[in-house]
């Protein structure tokens, strides 16, 4: 194989998580029995983090300080992923990758502890080296990032690495900072494929059909 290391984003990549983050609002208003109004996600598009935790609270009476909000939503947002699946394809692909000698690791704007949850709940995080989150200064819309997950997997040249990504802005840098990028279809990055797909070495609707001559 060309490509030696392999980067992966999470949700929407390897799982059909993208649509709980739309849910978490609910989920946590009724955890406390309470009942969301049904246009909540459309009320709450335009506000901050710390816009949507005072709405919240205030709104639905909740028995919540702004501090812990955080802890409510991230026990919420774990609810949630307990119903996620890997995507169709996903484990062959890893296991495939695994024995032809790749090294792999991930990369997901979602924190580190809950990725490995999901992950090790699926049966798929021992095929990674390891989870690296974009958070706390960290970003995909800078190449930092991959640069820093491809040293940690003993690279250095961007053109032996493979990022796998559903999200065009991630793709996007990582493209242009030399990566090569595959391409994956996910509903909630619909808008965006005419665009992800120009840039990809691969677009993928399914992971069965990667073309493992061009890898």
């Amino acid at each position: 194989m060309k490509h030696r290391y392999w980067i992966f984003d999470m949700d929407g990549t390897l799982t059909d998580s993208m649509p709980i983050w739309a849910q978490v609002p609910y989920e946590l208003v009724r955890s406390f029995g309470k009942v969301p109004a049904e246009d909540l996600g459309r009320v709450l598009l335009p506000m901050s983090a710390l816009e949507t935790a005072q709405y919240l609270i205030t709104t639905y009476d909740l028995p919540l300080t702004i501090d812990s909000y955080t802890q409510a939503a991230m026990d919420a947002v774990d609810r949630l992923y307990r119903t996620v699946s890997l995507k169709p394809g996903v484990e062959q692909t890893l296991a495939r990758l695994d024995e032809a000698g790749a090294k792999m690791c991930v990369c997901s704007a979602t924190w580190q502890f809950m990725c490995q949850r999901v992950l090790g709940r699926l049966g798929v995080l021992d095929r990674f080296q390891f989870v690296l989150s974009a958070q706390e200064g960290r970003t995909k819309h800078q190449p930092d990032i991959f640069f820093e997950a491809l040293g940690r997997m003993g690279g250095a040249d961007p053109a032996q690495c493979m990022v796998c990504e559903d999200a065009l802005y991630a793709a996007r840098t990582a493209r242009q900072a030399g990566f090569d990028v595959i391409g994956i279809a996910d509903a909630a990055s619909r808008p965006d494929e005419a665009a992800l797909r120009a840039l990809s070495c691969q677009y993928l609707t399914q992971w069965d059909q990667l073309d493992w001559a061009e890898v």
